[in-house]
Formats: C-alpha cells, sequence, structure tokens
C-alpha cells in the first residue's frame, strides 16, 4: 500500500513545481525534481518527494529508473504493482514518440533517419530485445514490432512470433535489429545462426531480408556487411575483439 499523505498543502507543492518546469524546462532543474514531478503523473496526489529520492538513491539516474523491471521497482517503499507497472510503460511511451515523431515515411533508403530510429529503441535498453521491420516493395517502413525479451543476454522470440509478423505485415522486404547491452556489437555465432534462420523462414512469405542490425555499446553493425554502419564513442569492444582475432591467429600461427 502507498502511504503518502493527501493533506491539500502537497497540492500547492505541485503546482509550484509545475510553474518551475513551465518557466526554466525540466532539463534545467534538479534531478529530484525532474523525477517528483515525472511520479506525479503515476500518483494523482500525495507527497512524492521522498518516493522520488528512494528512487534516485537506487536508480541513481531517471533513465535507470524507468528502464527497471517492475519486480525491482517493487522492492522500493511506496511502490505496488499497478505503479511499477505504469512507470515501465512511460519507456515504451517515450519510444512511441521518438519513432512516431519521424513520421511514417521512413524508407531504407534513408540510412541514417532509419539508424536514428534503431538507435533510439535498442541502444540504451539494459535487457537485449529483437525489433523486426517491415517494408513494402518501394522500400518504405509500414510495419515495425518490438519484442522485449527481459534478458540482458539474449533474445527469445518463438518462430510463430515471427510467422505471425510477416503474416499480417506482408513485407517485400524486412530488416531485423537487436541489441547487446552493456557490450560489443561483434556478432556470435548465435547472432549469425538467427539471422540465417530468419532469412529461410521469411523466404517462404516471398519476402526478402536486407539486414540484421546490431546495437552495441561501440555502435550499430551491419551483419551483412560485418562492418559498424554507425559508432558510438566508446570503441572498448571493437579493440577487445580485434585483440581476440590477432590472438587466435596468432596461437595458428604457432601451431
Amino acid at each position: 500500500m502507498n502511504t503518502f499523505n493527501n493533506d491539500v498543502s502537497h497540492d500547492g507543492h505541485r503546482e509550484r513545481l509545475t510553474n518551475l518546469i513551465d518557466k526554466s524546462g525540466i532539463e534545467n532543474v534538479s534531478s529530484i525534481q525532474a523525477v517528483e514531478y515525472f511520479l506525479t503523473y503515476i500518483f494523482p496526489r500525495g507527497d512524492v518527494n521522498p518516493l522520488a529520492h528512494r528512487l534516485l538513491d537506487k536508480y541513481e539516474t531517471f533513465a535507470n529508473i524507468i528502464n527497471a523491471s517492475p519486480n525491482d521497482l517493487k522492492s522500493v517503499k511506496g511502490i505496488n504493482e499497478r505503479s511499477a507497472k505504469k512507470i515501465t510503460h512511460f519507456a515504451q511511451l517515450f519510444d512511441l514518440y521518438a519513432t512516431s515523431s519521424m513520421g511514417k515515411n521512413i524508407s531504407i533508403d534513408d540510412r541514417e533517419e532509419f539508424l536514428d530510429m534503431t538507435e533510439q529503441l535498442l541502444r540504451f535498453k539494459t535487457t537485449e530485445d529483437l525489433v523486426l521491420f517491415a517494408f513494402n516493395s518501394k522500400y518504405m517502413l509500414t510495419h515495425k514490432r518490438k519484442y522485449n525479451n527481459k534478458s540482458i543476454d539474449e533474445v527469445t522470440v518463438s518462430t510463430y512470433e515471427i510467422y505471425d509478423f510477416l503474416a499480417s505485415s506482408k513485407p517485400a522486404y524486412m530488416v531485423v535489429a537487436h541489441n547487446h547491452p552493456g557490450g560489443s556489437a561483434m556478432p556470435s555465432q548465435n547472432d549469425q545462426s538467427a539471422t540465417d534462420f530468419i532469412e529461410n523462414m521469411v523466404g517462404n512469405f516471398n519476402c526478402k531480408l536486407i539486414d540484421s542490425f546490431i546495437v552495441g555499446v561501440d555502435g550499430i553493425l551491419s551483419l551483412k556487411q560485418l562492418a559498424f554502419v554507425r559508432t558510438f564513442h566508446n570503441i572498448g569492444g571493437i579493440v577487445n575483439y580485434l585483440a581476440d582475432i590477432n590472438n587466435d591467429e596468432h596461437k595458428k600461427n604457432e601451431e
């Protein structure tokens, strides 16, 4: 049970906080004030300032709060199952805003715009998720479906789910993208095997798989090209990957 004091004095505080953000912008207030303001959308009444402190004490940033799992959020005093679900739904709302603001006329030929959308959907996620993109014969995006797997190290999407997407979207072309949370975008053997499997599946629908992208801390990698199509500031994953290749080559030469 949430134990907020619903005294009317808090209504005045909420109004002052709203006016402050309206005047200054939410990016110019403190983290506590920003999270407190966010919580007013979750809890219509009451003093949410102590809860804002507890959430930031545990998760440190607003992004970490809305990306946390409902079960983990419920461990914070004042958060029940309903409010935990509402908090996590905000991440989905932000994704919807980001992708819908780009408009529906996204073409695979507009590479930078497509990569912007892919980065927005997958770069900062804490679980390994998968997105399927359907394009018509003119290479225009018609459907998009994201699968939240709640796992940090594997994508688990059933064959039925992929067939269902193909049957409902009827694409001429398709693109697949998934992320490696906290890791390099360099592909594993499982990544390649999964892509090969999906490519065979889409062929049964007279559809062609254009590419499979992996989003990591170091950038976005194309499995078709086996090369980065966009790099981020953190290149540690690339360096480690190249070091592993060099070590393997050295071992072969010694043998």
